[in-house]
């Protein structure tokens, strides 16, 4: 497996559980920060960063963006594309930006609706 594409698959990962938090918060109505997991490219980081549902929600609405801790960002798979005091929001690029959108859709960024 390449680097570009292990890297995707453990981001989505993190995603995966980071979303759940997110759906939970909506559901119980939470707006306080929430302990989001890195959503770095390094499969043993088990960090956690702080923001709230309305930023964490923020940055996934962008197809290719990921909430990393400062320091955990990888410029070989992605750029900083917002530095924030407790976390840094990256953009992926080149083949793990590929690699994402083929191997891993997510329906709601699909520009045809479906």
């Amino acid at each position: 497996m390449e680097f570009a594409e292990a890297a995707a698959r453990n981001e989505e990962v993190f995603r995966s559980v980071n979303e759940r938090i997110d759906e939970a918060a909506d559901r119980l109505g939470v707006e306080t920060p929430l302990p989001f997991h890195c959503e770095c490219s390094d499969a043993q980081c088990v960090e956690k960063l702080s923001l709230s549902p309305n930023e964490y929600q923020r940055v996934v609405d962008e197809r290719f963006c990921f909430v990393v801790i400062p320091g955990h960002e990888n410029p070989a798979v992605e750029r900083v594309v917002e530095r924030g005091p407790e976390y840094y929001v990256v953009e992926k690029v080149g083949e793990a930006r590929a690699e994402i959108d083929r191997d891993h859709p997510q329906r709601r960024h699909d520009s045809s609706g479906a």
